[in-house]
């Protein structure tokens, strides 16, 4: 949850904050994306392993297992590598195309796009949590969707989509740092210009997300500046 692995050049933070506070925020960025054990015990949550134990589903496990430890294990090994980012990508539609919004699909999904991430890859990244937001069905999964979308759409600099789905995760249920997702989206709001809407947000993590304290002095280090 706080943020992918991306490195600090990756993401612009605005001039007004602090190296420390730079630093906090992509490091933040990073976490997101490596926290696979939550993801499973969240998937857990909702009936994931339960599906992955009908029969019915028995090949399309086997298959993703296959695809793991072939597809996915071989861009692991070679990540700078434009043609295995791009094997993989596809790999991951094909799998959509055979089996639908099997919910199964979402770990590797995310896997996938993580590793994408790791090493630059935003395009294919792009491509493969396309395929994530088609397979999420609950507030949840669209979470670690989302929460990675974000992170993409900001690094291909597309500042507008990462607000609308910041935006779009602060209306459902499931708030996981909340804190974060408000800064980002009043650092995000700043960056386009709009201070209004910038410290809107910022002051929701102070007055709201007391218990995420550097979140907390990020948002108001950012107030005091503007």
């Amino acid at each position: 949850m706080n943020s992918t692995t991306t490195t600090a050049n990756n993401r612009n933070i605005n001039e007004i904050t602090s190296d420390n506070a730079q630093s906090f925020i992509v490091k933040n960025k990073v976490a997101v994306y490596t926290v696979i054990g939550l993801i499973v015990a969240a998937i857990v949550g909702f009936g994931l392993f339960k599906q992955f134990g009908e029969k019915s589903q028995d090949a399309y496990n086997s298959k993703i297992y296959t695809f793991e430890s072939t597809v996915l294990k071989d861009y692991l090994a070679k990540p700078a590598d434009t043609t295995a980012a791009k094997t993989l990508e596809n790999g991951i539609q094909n799998l959509h195309l055979e089996m639908g919004n099997y919910l199964g699909l979402l770990p590797v999904v995310i896997k996938a796009s993580d590793a994408l991430v790791a090493s630059s890859h935003f395009a294919e990244a792009r491509s493969v949590l396309a395929v994530g937001e088609k397979v999420s069905n609950d507030d949840y999964s669209d979470y670690f969707i989302q929460s990675r979308q974000a992170v993409v759409f900001e690094d291909m600099g597309e500042d507008k989509l990462a607000i609308e789905t910041l935006e779009k995760m602060t209306s459902k249920s499931v708030k996981v740092f909340e804190g974060k997702t408000y800064l980002d989206l009043g650092r995000l709001y700043l960056k386009t210009g709009d201070k209004t809407k910038a410290k809107k947000n910022f002051t929701y993590v102070v007055e709201k997300a007391k218990d995420e304290a550097e979140f907390v002095k990020i948002a108001n280090l950012y107030l005091s500046k503007l």
